[in-house]
């Protein structure tokens, strides 16, 4: 019997530390990350110190798909960190889904989607009517995009809010035509070696001056208007790195969010070196996507 109750306590145990909000990526889901060829170990981005700031291994159907590092006070994310290995035909699923664990750690590590009463006790984190109801149309922009999923399941994982910005219709279709489609045909073309490709891609955002007001519900059951709700990010970036024999290939991108004048919409590509060195301009603070690999 006692033997049996050991058996059950761990097995508990084992349930709750497989958790899509993690303690560090590296233990958890090192998969998405470079890893140093010298060292052998795995590289992951800056991660910003404060609770605010929370790492998720993205998880569904038991299975995790990519990393984000979140900004539960923006409820928007800092970056997604994902692999490209080629891409299979995939639909677009407009399930959109929330993470439960940033809500309630000891919640289910899926993410799911949630129903319209549900909205109100997620407070962490972006919800479908704050898009729906904002009084400027802004899109809800991939920062992971499913143009990049190696399968379904990885498609469907992207449409979760931690892996959404707002964009206007503008921006997202400038984002989309200008960068990800040019970079996944450079990637495909450079990063193949012996009819395989893989590439390791961080793509993320820098919060902005403007907000989307949301409403949540108060204690007294009373609709409340957050007016810095959803930050509006000032830009998006994304970088790439793949090894090939034993040099490394890496390409940068920085799109300027500058709406609602699509005439300033601004995309500068550059080197990973540059990119850092602006992020780290931009974030205010020492940031770095590759560490110090990749910076050409």
């Amino acid at each position: 019997m006692k033997l049996l109750a050991l058996v059950l306590l761990l097995s508990t145990f084992s349930s709750l530390t497989l958790m899509e909000v993690v303690e560090d990526f590296q233990n958890s889901c090192p998969m998405f990350f470079i890893e140093s060829p010298n060292v052998k170990q795995i590289i992951t981005p800056t991660v910003f110190n404060g609770s605010q700031y929370k790492q998720i291994c993205q998880r569904l159907n038991s299975s995790y798909t990519f990393a984000t590092l979140y900004d539960t006070v923006c409820r928007i994310p800092v970056y997604s960190a994902y692999t490209f290995l080629g891409k299979k035909p995939t639909v677009r699923n407009k399930v959109w889904k929330n993470e439960p664990q940033l809500e309630y750690i000891r919640d289910s590590p899926e993410m799911r989607k949630i129903t319209n009463d549900e909205m109100d006790e997620f407070s962490h984190q972006a919800v479908n009517r704050d898009y729906i109801e904002s009084r400027i149309p802004y899109t809800r922009g991939h920062v992971f995009p499913k143009l990049y999923a190696a399968d379904q399941n990885q498609a469907d994982s992207t449409f979760t809010f931690t892996n959404i910005a707002p964009q206007t219709q503008h921006s997202n279709g400038e984002w989309a035509t200008e960068v990800e489609k040019p970079m996944r045909a450079e990637i495909q073309r450079e990063c193949k070696q012996e009819n395989t490709i893989k590439a390791f891609i961080v793509t993320g955002v820098v919060p902005g001056n403007n907000w989307i007001p949301i409403r949540r519900k108060d204690n007294n059951n009373t609709d409340k208007t957050i007016v810095q709700g959803v930050n509006i990010p000032s830009f998006y970036w994304t970088a790439f790195c793949c090894y090939k024999q034993t040099t490394t290939i890496s390409r940068a991108y920085l799109a300027r969010q500058n709406e609602p004048n699509p005439r300033s919409y601004e995309i500068t590509r550059l080197s990973v070196d540059m990119l850092n060195r602006r992020l780290t301009s931009l974030y205010n603070q020492d940031f770095k996507v590759f560490s110090d690999l990749c910076l050409t």
